[in-house]
């Protein structure tokens, strides 16, 4: 099982296309008591388990990354941050203190540094109508030496895109392609489904900085119920939740492209 742990809301960023903006001005983040309350169920489950520190910046809450580290069996616990990597220094500086690899979620971020954490790196590009240019052909070929499968582009389709957006992430695709080979296909802005498939329904327990379980990690709003009075309580969506909600303006198509409602970039983590 993923436990995914909103730690809190600030980021020391202010992306233009992030879904979290009105979130950044809350303060608040998981109080130790709540902390201690995960630890608890935590550590009395079974088997290998993955925790993923999320934000906002997770990087932001350092200490209260080190508190769990101290707290959970090493030999059963994979850790992994989806974090905007900025913050380099600090991430060394707890993978030292846990003393093994931990995965990581990086992304395209104004600060333009796109190099790896580690070997387990992983890469979300997301393109907007506004940086679609800055994918030349030098970052494309930089992205699929570097990170080589563990690349992935993530779309904001919340505004209109025009044909000459979409041919040119096929023109990507095929640069991509000349490095990782014919068989390397990346998700595209065209033919998405309005109702997707929520593929970590089951799997994944998302806890939020006061203790919500949420269906959706990316939707606050979303409670199933609170860790301080059930035990834990994984997402079981049949369909993503972000997914689901056509917006009539992007319903359009050119010949072959159909857009059928996508409201938000990205899929899950």
């Amino acid at each position: 099982m993923e436990f995914k742990l909103i730690l809190g809301y600030r980021c020391n960023l202010k992306c233009s296309y992030c879904y979290q903006l009105k979130e950044h001005c809350n303060d608040k983040e998981m109080s130790y008591e709540i902390i201690d309350t995960f630890l608890e169920r935590y550590n009395k489950l079974e088997g290998s388990h993955t925790i993923n520190f999320f934000g906002g910046e997770p990087l932001l809450y350092a200490d209260k990354i080190k508190y769990i580290m101290d707290r959970v069996d090493k030999d059963r616990t994979c850790l992994s941050i989806s974090t905007n990597g900025s913050l380099r220094g600090t991430f060394y500086e707890l993978q030292e203190y846990w003393g093994r690899s931990i995965g990581n979620l990086l992304s395209n971020k104004e600060h333009g540094d796109f190099t790896k954490l580690n070997e387990e790196s992983s890469f979300r590009y997301v393109v907007t109508k506004e940086n679609i240019d800055e994918l030349t052909e030098s970052r494309i070929t930089f992205l699929a030496n570097h990170y080589k499968e563990k690349l992935q582009f993530k779309y904001d389709m919340s505004s209109k895109w025009e044909l000459e957006h979409i041919q040119k992430m096929e023109h990507v695709q095929r640069i991509l392609q000349g490095v990782l080979g014919g068989d390397f296909y990346i998700e595209m802005p065209v033919d998405y489904n309005s109702k997707f498939v929520c593929f970590v329904s089951g799997t994944n327990c998302f806890i939020n900085y006061n203790g919500d379980y949420l269906a959706c990690h990316r939707n606050p709003n979303s409670k199933l119920g609170n860790i301080m009075k059930e035990d834990f309580i994984c997402c079981k969506n049949e369909y993503c939740l972000d997914r689901c909600t056509n917006r009539p303006e992007n319903l359009y198509s050119y010949g072959k492209y159909e857009f059928k409602g996508v409201t938000l970039f990205h899929s899950c983590d």
